[in-house]
């Protein structure tokens, strides 16, 4: 979109209304470490004075919507061991201990039964937002039971009872088990205790919630909560703290009003429970905010079979970015 918007402009107007910088990178799933890297090594070539990224949705089709605020993310791999090998359960069950358990039995322990977070100190700097941006938030019209069904598809939603499903997607820390691998899982029967288990697991943190910090108090959890005869290691695979951009910034004013004028309503302004580690890195490092101008639909299904992206929302967003680029350009 960005590339065509671009395109469009130098076919009508033979040049740029402003410059123009791109930086792609094909890594974001797997961390961005070679990003990450490079916009801190090359602050002078990649001086700006704002940037644009349309990895974000629409609150609903037709509804202009730009995200000011991402959830940050610290990724870990938790490792436990028990016996030295895998051993026989009929000849040691019962006295041996079984890491896949321990690992289970010690992740089990870090939430209790509504969802919130057993962890001691892992709420303590949590920013909450602002009452106007709450009742933001109320106002668009949210229904639970569409979320549920169109989007989450199971049987009920889970989570902090006293919050909203807004407040615990947009503005609260979670922790997450993606998977956990360990001991015998091929076709048949093998009746072993498994010495070694790994579970992949992460925190989406929010405003003021220092990564670092983070893992040394889920580290310190993990050291205190393991079961008897259980070692544990934890090691982080990527980590990225969460940004919020300033609403008042004249670059938000201007993608509120291009977005409006394309879609023709008013634009809304919301927070995205995912993070994008690169938005961090240019507040942290250029200094600028990101105008997050995405175009997707809350019914995409991101990282998931079938995942999609409408194809007229390609085309309004090659006509919203270009009109934004000829308005900031002014």
């Amino acid at each position: 979109m960005h590339i065509k918007a671009v395109e469009a402009l130098r076919a009508v107007h033979g040049t740029l209304p402003c410059n123009v910088k791109f930086l792609i990178e094909g890594e974001e799933e797997v961390g961005g470490a070679s990003i990450s890297k490079y916009v801190a090594a090359n602050q002078d070539k990649l001086r700006a004075d704002v940037a644009l990224v349309s990895d974000t949705s629409l609150y609903a089709d037709g509804v202009p919507t730009l995200c000011i605020g991402l959830r940050g993310l610290v990724y870990t791999e938790v490792e436990a061991n028990g016996p030295s090998r895998d051993l026989h359960s009929g000849l040691y069950g019962g006295a041996a201990p079984n890491a896949v358990y321990g690992l289970i039995e010690l992740l089990a322990k870090a939430k209790d039964k509504e969802g919130r977070l057993r962890i001691p100190g892992i709420y303590d700097d949590v920013r909450e937002p602002a009452p106007e941006e709450i009742a933001s938030w109320k106002s668009l019209g949210f229904s639970e039971q569409q979320f549920l069904s169109r989007e989450v598809g199971s049987s009920r939603l889970t989570g902090e009872p006293d919050r909203t499903v807004l407040e615990r997607v947009w503005s609260r820390p979670t922790m997450e088990v993606h998977g956990i691998a360990g001991g015998f899982t091929g076709a048949g029967a093998k009746t072993v205790i498994p010495a070694k288990a790994t579970a992949k697991v992460s925190f989406r943190l929010v405003a003021d919630q220092d990564p670092a910090k983070v893992v040394d108090i889920f580290r310190k959890w993990v050291a205190d909560n393991a079961p008897a005869g259980i070692r544990t290691e934890v090691r982080v695979l990527s980590s990225a703290p969460a940004t919020l951009v300033n609403p008042e910034h004249p670059a938000i004013g201007v993608a509120a009003k291009v977005f409006a004028e394309e879609l023709g309503r008013p634009t809304v302004f919301i927070r995205s429970g995912g993070s994008i580690p690169i938005v961090g890195d240019f507040a942290r490092h250029l200094g600028i905010p990101t105008v997050l101008m995405g175009f997707g639909l809350p019914d995409d299904a991101l990282h998931s079979p079938n995942e999609k992206f409408k194809i007229a929302n390609y085309y309004t967003g090659i006509a919203t970015v270009a009109r934004f680029l000829d308005e900031y350009g002014k």
